[in-house]
This record gives structure tokens, C-alpha cells and sequence, in this order.
């Protein structure tokens, strides 16, 4: 078991915290790498695992107790009350904060995010903007068992649905 699997800033919170895991990692790598080219900006970063899942949290929200638990390396990121433990070092001085957040809000949510990306755009290409969104929703599902299967995002109405600037070609 390694919390080390995949690209820091594609990682799946299920591999950060020690959980079983499976073509939904991939899923999950897929969304942070489809924001990425439609915004040109990296979802989540974080310069440890730790920091990682609070980049997580502050976007997607909190994970749920009987989530977390699942995992074997859960208390390295949350006590025993279920609170984030968040690990910070200080580059300068080179020293480590250890802190406990009771809460981690979302501070932009997805939608949030990608429509301040998105301006001026047509009926149409908003009604695709929104597919692509509810899609990056399903591929970012915190519990890895409710995200979207390969097989249903090819299903997925972001895939299906035609933009006014395709003219009607696929």
C-alpha cells in the first residue's frame, strides 16, 4: 500500500488515504485533467498528501467520517473527532505547523470556478458548459463508490449534446 500512486495534483483522495481503489482513480484523473485543459489551470494542488486533501476539501467538501475511516492512513490526515488534521511546513523557516480545522468550507466550488472561466457565451454553448460541468462533478465524487464509470461517461449528455460551434459535426 502507497499513498505515493499517480501524479500528486491527478491523485485520487482514495489512494491518499490508504483505501482499496480501482478504475475509479482514473476516473478521477480524468476530471482534474479535463478542468485543466478547458481553464489551463491545475484543480487541486498541494505540496504533500496532506495538503492535497485540504485543496480537495476546500472545493468538493468535506469527507464524511465513514468515508475517511475506510482508509489505513486516515489518522495521519484527521483525529479521532473526524477534524482535518492539516501539516503545513514553512519554507523559510523551514518548520512544520501542525493545525486542526474544524471545518474546511468550500471556498469556489466547480461550477463556481468554471463559470468564471466562461463568458459570453451563447444558449447553447452554456447548456454544454453545464454537461461539462455535472460531468466533472461525477468524475470528482469524493466517495470513489458514487463516482461515474468509464462506461457511463461515455453515456454522458457532455458527449452526446452538439455545440452551436460544431455546426452539427461530431
Amino acid at each position: 500500500l502507497t499513498p505515493y500512486l499517480v501524479s500528486r495534483f491527478y491523485r485520487a483522495p482514495e489512494i491518499i488515504l490508504g483505501m482499496p481503489y480501482d478504475y475509479g482513480v482514473d476516473m478521477w484523473s480524468i476530471g482534474c485533467t479535463l478542468y485543466e485543459l478547458y481553464t489551463g489551470k491545475i484543480l487541486f494542488t498541494g505540496d504533500s498528501n496532506n495538503q492535497m486533501l485540504k485543496a480537495i476539501m476546500e472545493i468538493r467538501g468535506r469527507f464524511t467520517p465513514k468515508l475517511f475511516r475506510r482508509g489505513q492512513l486516515a489518522a495521519a490526515h484527521f483525529d479521532e473527532q473526524g477534524q482535518f488534521v492539516s501539516v503545513e511546513r514553512d519554507k523559510v523557516l523551514g518548520k512544520t505547523a501542525v493545525r486542526t480545522l474544524a471545518v474546511v468550507k468550500p471556498t469556489r466550488d466547480l461550477r463556481t470556478r468554471l463559470n468564471a472561466a466562461s463568458t459570453g457565451m451563447n444558449d447553447a454553448e452554456a447548456r454544454h458548459l453545464n454537461h461539462f460541468i455535472d460531468l466533472l462533478e461525477q468524475c470528482l465524487a469524493l466517495n470513489p463508490d458514487k463516482r461515474i464509470t468509464p462506461s457511463e461517461a461515455l453515456k454522458h449528455p457532455f458527449f452526446a449534446s452538439k455545440t452551436a460551434a460544431s455546426n452539427g459535426r461530431r
